[in-house]
């Protein structure tokens, strides 16, 4: 569904992500893990076309990202940043539906859709009319999940979307992401720094470190069959999952 070809990205002198090529397949879940500023976040950005790569191409289900294909590309991804990045002027609703909006959707389509998100992820329809500052940090991601859903994109991009919120919310929001991703059979890439997250939800995790692919494979490939003492040390030191994945 997604494919990253040899892409790499400079700022300035320093490489944020080495020449490196990703395919997403549909209906799975890949996520991106590695400690901060490994390239991880640059990589989403490049595949939405936030960031232009200095080099390599992204294709969406055959189709170049550029910028003749960009908008309607776009339109078929949905992209979750860490608190939502939900605009503070607009109420949860007009969040949610400011793209269907915008692009012509009828009222009634909006209305239907917006009920049934509020289902998929259990956000209560009493809140829809408050102002993000009025939500809770987990009722705010699950109202920048909703927006990024509304279009029923293919493709679901998200960059620690759960890196925010207490251990409780957060175990709480991975059940309910699982769920979504499994219901609704997206082709999603989720970036994270915690291991278990990715173990949880995640079909496949790739294992990045200063701009570059380390291992990609299961938990479980991680922890048992590490490519290098590097990966060793970044899974020993994710000590919750040890046990679940011995």
């Amino acid at each position: 569904m997604l494919e990253l070809i040899q892409v790499s990205k400079r700022f300035g002198a320093t490489t944020a992500l080495e020449p490196t090529s990703l395919t997403f397949e549909r209906d799975a879940t890949t996520v991106l893990i590695g400690p901060s500023g490994c390239g991880k976040s640059t990589l989403l950005r490049i595949a939405i076309g936030l960031v232009e790569p200095d080099a390599g191409a992204v294709r969406l289900d055959g189709t170049r990202l550029e910028p003749s294909t960009a908008r309607a590309l776009r339109r078929r991804m949905g992209y979750v940043i860490q608190e939502g990045g939900l605009f503070p002027h607009l109420t949860a609703r007009d969040n949610v539906t400011l793209m269907a909006r915008h692009i012509g959707r009828s009222a009634r389509d909006v209305g239907t859709r917006l009920e049934e998100l509020c289902a998929l992820t259990r956000f209560p329809a009493d809140g829809l009319e408050r102002f993000p500052a009025e939500l809770s940090g987990g009722q705010r991601q699950r109202v920048g999940l909703m927006r990024a859903l509304m279009l029923d994109p293919d493709v679901l991009l998200l960059d620690e979307p759960l890196g925010a919120l207490d251990p409780m919310i957060r175990a709480e929001l991975q059940d309910d992401l699982r769920d979504v991703f499994r219901e609704r059979g997206k082709t999603v890439v989720l970036v994270t720094h915690d291991m278990g997250e990715a173990a949880f939800l995640g079909d496949r995790v790739v294992l990045f470190r200063a701009g570059r692919i380390v291992q990609s494979g299961t938990a479980r490939e991680l922890l048992h069959s590490p490519a290098e003492p590097f990966v060793a040390e970044f899974v020993r030191a994710q000590r919750s999952i040890l046990e679940d994945y011995r």
